[in-house]
C-alpha cells in the first residue's frame, strides 16, 4: 500500500481546516473520495500532517497535461462519473465540498485503466452549519457566481465547479487561462461570461455543463442526475447498453472518432506548447476571494451608467417627435 503525506505548513497547532478534513473525510467513508489513514506530526518542526492514500496519476490537471495520449471519450466519461458518484456521496450525507477544482480531482493509473477520487475536504461543512466566518475561498473560474456575489454555498455551487471541471476536461486547459483571476473576471462571470466550447465538443457534454453552469442555481442537475448521465453514457460507448434508443443512437453519434482525434490532436499540441499562466492563476491553492462589496458596487455602476443611456435616449426620441 503506497500513502502520501499531506502537510500542512507553519501549522504546529490543530487548526479548524486541519480538523474538518480529518472529522469530513472519516464522516463520509471511502467511495471515491481520497482517503485519510492518520494524523502525524513533523518531529523537527512540530508541523502536522495527514496520510493520505497515494494516487499515481496525480491531479487531473496534471492528468490531462501529462497522461493525455491515454485519454479518450471513454476515460474521460469514466472520471466524470467518478467524480460525480464521489459528489453524490458527500451532497447525501448533506455536507458541500466547498472547493471543487481540478486541483482537488486525484487520479490512480492501473494497466491504462483511470479511477478518480475527490480531495481536500479542508473547507467542506454540513449544510446546516452556519458558520459565521465568511470569508470565501476558492479557484476563482470554478467558484459560482452567487457565491461570488456574496450568497450562501449552496450544493448547487458545487455542480458550478463541476461545470467547469467539465470544460477544462474538453478544452484541455484551466477555464479563462488568458485572463487574470481577478475583480474583473469575477464581475464577468456574475455577467454571465463563461469559457468558449470547441466545436469538437460532443453535444451532450456541451448541453450537461452549461446546465451545470447556469446562473440560475435552481436549474443546474443535482449530483446525482450527473452521476446517472455519465452512467448511462459510459455503458452506451462500452457496448454494455444492448437496447436500442434514441439517447443510444445520439450518444454513439456525438461521441465519434472523428471529433475524438480533433480533441486528443488538441490535448497533445497543448501539452507540447502549453500557454503560460499568469500570476494570479496559482490552480492548486485556494485563494481568498473578497469581491462581493466590490461586486455590488460595480454593478450599481454599471446600472446607473444604463439608465443614464436609456434616458438620454428617451429625451433624444422625445426631441425627435416633437420637431416632426
Amino acid at each position: 500500500m503506497e500513502v502520501a503525506i499531506k502537510k500542512f505548513r507553519n501549522m504546529t497547532s490543530a487548526s479548524s481546516e486541519f480538523l474538518n478534513e480529518v472529522k469530513n473525510n472519516l464522516e463520509l467513508g471511502i467511495g471515491y473520495c481520497n482517503r485519510i489513514y492518520g494524523v502525524t506530526r513533523d518531529t523537527k518542526n512540530g508541523e502536522y500532517a495527514i496520510v493520505i492514500e497515494f494516487q499515481n496519476g496525480g491531479n487531473l490537471r496534471e492528468l490531462i497535461k501529462k497522461n493525455h495520449s491515454i485519454l479518450n471519450w471513454k476515460s474521460i466519461i469514466n472520471i466524470l462519473e467518478n467524480i460525480s458518484y464521489g459528489l453524490n456521496i458527500i451532497h447525501n450525507n448533506n455536507y458541500h465540498h466547498k472547493d471543487f477544482h481540478s486541483g482537488n480531482i486525484l487520479n490512480n493509473l492501473i494497466n491504462g485503466n483511470i479511477s478518480s477520487v475527490i480531495s481536500d475536504f479542508g473547507l467542506s461543512c454540513p449544510v446546516e452549519q452556519n458558520s459565521e466566518d465568511k470569508t470565501l475561498y476558492g479557484v476563482l473560474p470554478f467558484v459560482a457566481p452567487e457565491v461570488l456575489r456574496g450568497e450562501e454555498f449552496t450544493k448547487a455551487a458545487d455542480i458550478y465547479g463541476f461545470g467547469m471541471l467539465m470544460s477544462e476536461i474538453i478544452n484541455g486547459e484551466v477555464p479563462f487561462i488568458g485572463r487574470d483571476y481577478d475583480l474583473h473576471l469575477a464581475f464577468d462571470i456574475c455577467e454571465e461570461k463563461r469559457p468558449l466550447i470547441p466545436e469538437y465538443t460532443p453535444e451532450p457534454h456541451a448541453d450537461l455543463m452549461k446546465r451545470c453552469w447556469d446562473s440560475d442555481p435552481n436549474n443546474r442537475p443535482t449530483a446525482k442526475e450527473l452521476w446517472k448521465k455519465f452512467y448511462d453514457w459510459k455503458n452506451i460507448l462500452s457496448g454494455d447498453n444492448s437496447s436500442e434508443s434514441d439517447e443510444k443512437l445520439l450518444i454513439q453519434k456525438a461521441f465519434s472518432f472523428e471529433r475524438e482525434d480533433k480533441w486528443k490532436i488538441r490535448l497533445a499540441e497543448l501539452a507540447k506548447n502549453p500557454r503560460p499562466l499568469k500570476k494570479s492563476q496559482n490552480l492548486f491553492t485556494s485563494k481568498r476571494l473578497d469581491f462581493s462589496k466590490q461586486l455590488l458596487e460595480i454593478r450599481n455602476v454599471k446600472m446607473n451608467d444604463k439608465l443614464e443611456k436609456l434616458e438620454t435616449k428617451d429625451v433624444e426620441i422625445k426631441k425627435n417627435d416633437d420637431g416632426m
